[in-house]
């Protein structure tokens, strides 16, 4: 998709917005053209008593009055100059206002800057008008962008999740969007409402004395060359910023994380200085930026000031042949100088769009990532396990080079509690990662009760599978709102009984506030049983009819693993559960135990049907309780 067409799908929901912003830059045009206007009667009727006007030195002397130059030529260029006469029209336009309001030589002094003050009011007025627009239409556009991406972040299969560090996600969602915002909500309206004000000055200017405003134009291309190569740096740097700015916040969300790792292994300073290198690279790509951006403005300046150096002298030949009065001229220098600020505003919106469209190019591109998780167009319904889960020649690589699972074939009774083991890299995880659909199988199918569950939605089939994993995810809220996750509906008393089966209710109890008391991030607050303990009560409360439990004690120690396995018993009853263990003396009572290697099943039964077929369950067995 491109850039403007990404873009273009979120601002055609702010029509209404859009034309209101568009009166708003109107109006302010309008009135910026009228306030320059009314500098001539100010300094010709106000202060210079209309003909008297400031000789070189301060003293009044009298200027002629020099026919207007259009009807002094011929052809196509007086006939142009004619037509689009802006100047004449506004001067005509406010002689006739003088003339229906009965306006006098002695009022005009009171006349003249009343005008010049409603004009400016409403000039004022329609700016504050057009600047609210567009902050509502800036920031309900990046809301819904910063909405829709992280939607798509979340709906993403775990292979993306894999392929993409959560650092660089947590930048494209905060920063990238961040940019975006300060572009459609600042230098978009400058963008439209500079660049048309611009066209009235201009077009006032070119009327005010012709030939002046051609040579003090002259400069424009020079002034154009150097926006457009600061511009195309700015795009290139801005987007090696941004990567910059994605790989610090990934070591950063590393190092946050695992920092009891760090910690342990007092690799502070080795962190430290990984961080270092990464703040010098992003130090390095800002520094050129900035130098772009603060050398830009000064280049502009500076070629101004020589064009308006050669004006002057322009100008003040055009007094003394009497073809240019003096009011006209102030008039003509301040419109000159007022599209000085409509073009050093313009210059910003070059960069910032810049910055802009390489972060929405970004975004773009990351919500363009396909999902290979993809639902049915008509999705079946199962409202529970009624026969068995299968896995039916399954097959599955990361890539092509990484073959985890191989032809693997495998059916659970409902109800049946079966226990993967074997050595890390055997295909456990994946086993289980594949029911509940985070990935979907290269080849073969996962079937409950015969249908493919490709053939459910997503939600149907997710809310018939309970979780429980080694690396607890508790949030930073009340012990409460993590039991009950997401259904402020359920009562105290249901979210405490889950508790109490889960063993969790008396240690809640002790705390300061009971089921109130906020856990912080991941339930550090919390010992690693107790966490263990709430996620089990989590999944009791979802009552789903699968339970997964990926080494679900694994982190425990023995006197928390054993309240943790009583949690998880009443967990299990009447379910259909999928058991990952390395430690095997928490499987010796499931009903079946499969064991893998390699991406296979090398066999199967019950624990002492194992140890008496003396195969690879009985090595694993002697290998670990070994004395």
């Amino acid at each position: 998709m491109t850039i403007p067409a990404f873009f273009w799908r979120y601002l055609r929901r702010y029509a209404g917005w859009g034309l209101a912003a568009s009166v708003g830059i109107l109006l302010f045009a309008t009135a910026t053209a009228g306030v320059v206007a009314l500098i001539k009667p100010i300094f010709g009727e106000v202060l210079l008593a209309g003909e008297r006007v400031p000789g070189a030195l301060g003293g009044l002397v009298n200027a002629p009055e020099a026919p207007p130059q259009a009807e002094q030529e011929a052809g196509f260029l007086a006939e142009l100059k004619r037509r689009f006469n802006v100047a004449h029209q506004i001067d005509r336009s406010y002689e006739s206002v003088k003339r229906r309001l009965g306006i006098d030589h002695n009022e005009v002094v009171y006349f003249v800057p009343l005008l010049f003050l409603i004009v400016f009011i409403l000039r004022s007025l329609a700016d504050f008008l057009s600047g609210y627009a567009f902050q509502h239409i800036g920031l309900g556009v990046t809301t819904d962008i910063r909405n829709d991406l992280y939607r798509s972040i979340l709906e993403q299969s775990s292979r993306f999740h894999a392929d993409h560090p959560s650092g660089e996600l947590v930048a494209r969602v905060v920063n990238d969007v961040a940019l975006m915002q300060n572009a459609v909500s600042n230098r978009l309206l400058d963008l439209f409402q500079q660049s048309i004000t611009l066209v009235f000055l201009l077009a006032l200017l070119l009327s005010t004395h012709f030939r002046l405003a051609v040579f003090a134009l002259v400069v424009a291309p020079l002034l154009i060359y150097p926006i457009v190569r600061f511009g195309k740096g700015m795009r290139r740097t801005s987007h090696r910023s941004q990567e910059r700015m994605a790989d610090l916040a990934s070591l950063m969300t590393e190092g946050v994380r695992g920092h009891r790792v760090v910690k342990a292994f007092g690799m502070e300073e080795f962190e430290l200085a990984r961080f270092r290198q990464a703040t010098g690279r992003h130090l390095r790509v800002n520094l050129w930026a900035q130098m772009l951006a603060n050398a830009s403005g000064p280049v502009v300046e500076s070629l101004a000031v020589i064009g308006a150096a050669g004006l002057l002298i322009y100008a003040g030949n055009a007094i003394r042949a009497g073809q240019l009065s003096a009011p006209e001229l102030i008039q003509f220098l301040t419109t000159l100088l007022m599209m000085y600020d409509p073009i050093r505003k313009l210059n910003k919106v070059n960069l910032v769009l810049q910055e802009a469209m390489a972060a929405a190019q970004r975004v773009s591109r990351l919500q363009e990532i396909p999902n290979d998780i993809r639902e049915v167009a008509e999705p079946r319904e199962i409202a529970k396990v009624r026969e068995r889960v299968t896995y039916e020649k399954v097959s599955f690589f990361y890539s092509e080079d990484r073959p985890v699972l191989h032809d693997v074939d495998l059916s659970i009774r409902a109800g049946e509690i079966v226990a993967l083991v074997g050595p890390s890299g055997a295909g456990k995880s994946t086993m289980v990662n594949l029911l509940p659909r985070f990935f979907d199988p290269t080849g073969g199918r996962v079937a409950i009760d015969g249908v493919d569950i490709r053939e459910l939605s997503l939600k149907g089939l997710r809310s018939l599978i309970g979780v429980v994993t080694q690396d607890t995810l508790l949030f930073n809220d009340s012990i409460r709102a993590n039991i009950a996750y997401g259904r402020s509906d359920l009562s105290l008393e249901r979210v405490r009984e889950a508790a109490a089966a889960a063993y969790a209710d008396e240690f809640i109890m002790d705390l300061p506030k009971g089921y109130d008391t906020v856990i912080g991030e991941s339930g550090l607050r919390l010992s690693g049983g107790q966490r263990q303990r709430l996620a089990i009560a989590r999944a009791l409360l979802k009552n789903a009819p699968i339970l997964i439990l990926d080494e679900a004690t694994s982190h425990l120690d023995t006197q928390s693993e054993a309240l943790v396995q009583k949690a998880l018993y009443n967990l299990m009853q009447g379910r259909t559960t999928l058991v990952i263990a390395h430690r095997l003396s928490t499987v010796t009572k499931a009903d079946r135990i499969v064991v893998m290697e390699a991406g296979r099943i090398l066999e199967e039964g019950t624990h002492a049907e194992l140890i008496a077929r003396g195969g690879a369950y009985k090595k694993l067995f002697e290998l670990q309780f070994r004395v």
